[in-house]
């Protein structure tokens, strides 16, 4: 952001009665705020994230009737990436059985995001051409990279968060390496209660997003099946003199870094983003739900909390604030 700190004030959770795998990017002044609509992609616009309820909102693509990209358009984020505005998202065919899920790619070479300049420039092709969701690029020592969630094969049977070069925002570099494979038993909850549910045969791990504090790349995801109260997020870790796309270089955190709080009554908290304010504070933006057993569906809500730093150098991210509880904020 642009502008100076202001005064603290206060603000509660949630930002939005609903707003499932929410995204922000504060550019010059402004937060720019997506989350999963199904059917399109909207931009929210405001100078105050805290205030996104009465935020300008515009629809700047709108999935078609037929073809790659008319279904399921999940996890769709903004980015600016040298002078250019890009939205990835993911997306399957008009079968809608969410066995060709990919990553396409929009793009806006104005520097206003809200203009009507965007055009879909395609599927993004990543390595091995595999089921691929909650996908993110970020920039690490002057190297474009990609992470996301897929599959190994074309079976459903597991989520693993994975990672591959770019060699330009719309085009993959060399191999996908995995990075986190959900092997622990916090990764594992996957319980649906009928028996003849696919659900209870697969494993995840999904929604990265990078967080760089100091020398190391921490590496936030999800954890379990978002149907179940398990939902958690995960951490991986690597320092910044290593080699990314060797999976040896990153060091998973043995138990959950954010779950839910049955006193606070927030479940299934997951799929985060991160910003830095102005003052430097760094924020987790992440979708949960307000009570037991309401699954993926139709309540997540978007939230907000900040980020504090350990001596040792890890994030912390605490407990789930409760809805309505005053959570101080500087503009």
């Amino acid at each position: 952001m642009t502008h100076s700190p202001a005064t603290p004030r206060t603000f509660s959770n949630p930002l939005l009665a609903y707003g499932p795998d929410p995204w922000v990017i504060c550019h010059d002044g402004f937060y720019y705020y997506m989350h999963s609509i199904e059917t399109n992609l909207t931009i929210w616009k405001t100078t105050d994230l805290t205030q996104l309820a009465r935020a300008e909102q515009k629809i700047v693509w709108t999935a078609p009737e037929t073809g790659p990209c008319s279904r399921n358009i999940w996890s769709p984020e903004l980015h600016f990436i040298n002078g250019v505005w890009y939205i990835y998202f993911s997306a399957d065919d008009e079968r809608g059985i969410n066995e060709r899920q990919r990553m396409f790619v929009l793009v806006n070479e104005t520097a206003d995001p809200f203009s009507d300049h965007w055009h879909l420039a395609g599927e993004l092709r990543l390595p091995d051409d595999k089921w691929a969701i909650d996908g993110t690029a970020f920039t690490y020592r002057g190297q474009l990279y990609f992470t996301w969630s897929g599959w190994a094969g074309d079976d459903n049977t597991r989520q693993d968060i994975y990672l591959c070069r770019l060699k330009d925002p719309l085009t993959a570099d060399g191999e996908r390496v995995v990075l986190s494979e959900p092997v622990l038993d916090w990764e594992r909850h996957n319980y649906d209660p009928d028996p003849e549910n696919p659900r209870n045969h697969i494993f995840i791990n999904e929604g990265p997003a990078p967080l760089l504090h100091g020398d190391r790349l921490f590496l936030i995801y999800s954890a379990s099946g978002c149907w179940t109260d398990q939902y958690c997020l995960g951490m991986l870790t690597a320092p910044t003199d290593t080699d990314l796309m060797t999976p040896g270089s990153w060091v998973k955190n043995p138990r959950p870094v954010f779950q839910t709080s049955v006193e606070n009554q927030v479940y299934a908290p997951g799929h985060n983003s991160f910003f830095r304010t102005a003052d430097g504070s760094d924020w987790l933006l992440y979708h949960a739900n307000p009570r037991p057993g309401l699954g993926c569906e139709n309540e997540r809500s978007p939230r907000l909390q900040p980020v504090h730093w350990q001596p040792d150098g890890t994030p912390h991210f605490g407990t789930p604030v409760a809805e309505g509880v005053p959570i101080t904020w500087r503009q």
